[in-house]
């Protein structure tokens, strides 16, 4: 993908003003991370992090570019709950050398406290697994869901709770609850499987203090301008991209609030 400085210039200014301030004042690049780590072309992310650290002076010095490199760094592993370790590895790899000093920074490279398995408990990842993937769907639409799964209800229910949601998703050390779900939405809907992303828009809504089936409150209309304008964020991204991302994502399929009421049977009451 060969895109100019003003191409990228024009990219982040168009999304730092659809993704809502209410996510994080700093959510607009995530979003733009996140999409790009599903695109069909895995050196983009790494492009993106040359052109911020060559051109936004918010990540100049050698501390921002770490801080940059850590929050993107967790997008990326929060995306092996999403597309998989083939992607990860093939996004994350450019991206170290668009870093420089692979093999210094590898050997001096320390693994986080909370990845050492001799730390690691887990009833509490699986209960906070639980906790999160229930501010996503709701207690009562969650069972529904597993109840779906047949015979594999038991083992996959563990596998969301205690790897996606509790290893992955319910870890907020470095980006917010608010940050993780833009990240989820944003990457599952580019995948371009409109169920998942459908409900992650729900989810997105939920968070922000979505509730029942009424879209006509001052707060409910306020929340869906929040959620179309993260969804157009998105959507620039993957036309920013180009065609074969374009054409992979099914930009037709993807939900609006609108679908989230009726048919998705609105946002939840459980609260």
């Amino acid at each position: 993908m060969d895109r100019n400085e003003q191409q990228w210039a024009d990219l982040c200014r168009q999304v730092k003003d659809q993704v809502p301030h209410e996510i994080g004042e700093e959510s607009w690049y995530l979003v733009i991370a996140a999409a790009l780590g599903v695109s069909p072309v895995p050196s983009a992310p790494a492009a993106f992090y040359t052109y911020l650290t060559k051109n936004d002076p918010s990540f100049s010095s050698e501390k921002s570019k770490e801080y940059l490199s850590q929050r993107l760094r967790d997008v990326i592993l929060k995306l092996l709950a999403i597309v998989g370790g083939p992607q990860v590895l093939s996004v994350l790899i450019p991206l170290a050398a668009a870093e420089g000093d692979v093999k210094s920074r590898a050997a001096s490279s320390a693994l986080s406290e909370k990845w050492r398995a001799d730390k690691m408990k887990v009833p509490a990842i699986y209960e906070r697994g639980q906790a999160t993937i229930n501010t996503i769907y709701g207690a009562p639409l969650l069972e529904n869901i597993f109840e779906s799964f047949g015979s594999h209800r038991e083992d996959v229910k563990f596998n969301e709770m205690y790897t996606l949601y509790g290893l992955y998703l319910s870890d907020f050390e470095v980006l917010t609850p608010l940050e993780t779900e833009a990240v989820v939405y944003s990457s599952i809907s580019c995948l371009g499987l409109g169920g998942p992303g459908n409900w992650h828009l729900r989810g997105m809504g939920r968070l922000l203090g979505a509730r029942g089936t009424d879209d006509q409150s001052e707060k409910m209309r306020r929340v869906i301008t929040l959620l179309m304008n993260l969804k157009q964020a998105v959507v620039t991204v993957v036309e920013f991209v180009g065609d074969e991302f374009k054409a992979r994502a099914h930009l037709d399929k993807w939900a609006d609030p609108a679908t989230v009421a009726n048919k998705l049977g609105g946002w939840g009451d459980d609260e």
